[in-house]
């Protein structure tokens, strides 16, 4: 299977960024890349419907302040990511990981600038920590951490 052919691509190559991919971290890395993927297709369909149904503008009752375009070209980014997240290139999983951090915690902060309840931050936050742990288990902790930290420095 293509997970399969993924798994022996990295046993081969030994390291990732300095941290060995076991089964089971591969399993995880897999899951956690696949749920970042469906959510990212959903959210993709929503963003590039929006100037039929303005279904976004509603629920944030038109708070937002970006122009109508915004969340159609989120949503083509949103899907570009979501294809990335399964590329054999490790190097193009770990952009589209830091795209996710970036991209993610900008939202975050958008919500709560914008005084929206703070429990509106803890949707992109979410996607946030699970860029987070696949970030940690291709390369290492510390990393992972530095991508946090630039994609604070770059969302708020």
């Amino acid at each position: 299977s293509r997970e399969r052919a993924c798994a022996s691509t990295r046993q081969a190559a030994g390291r990732v960024g300095g941290a060995v991919l076991t089964g089971d971290m591969d399993a995880l890395d897999s899951a956690l890349r696949v749920c970042q993927s469906v959510a990212f297709c959903l959210h993709c369909v929503i963003g590039l419907t929006e100037p039929f149904h303005h279904m976004l503008n509603t629920l944030t009752e038109d708070s937002l302040p970006y122009p109508s375009i915004f969340f159609p070209v989120a949503g083509l980014c949103l899907a570009t990511v979501a294809a990335a997240n399964f590329s054999d290139d490790d190097i193009v999983v770990l952009a589209a990981q830091a795209y996710i951090v970036a991209f993610h915690t900008g939202g975050a902060y958008t919500h709560i600038r914008i005084n929206h309840h703070p429990a509106t931050a803890v949707a992109p936050g979410f996607f946030v920590v699970l860029a987070f742990i696949v970030i940690a288990l291709r390369t290492n902790v510390l990393i992972a951490l530095a991508s946090l930290a630039s994609g604070w420095c770059s969302g708020g």
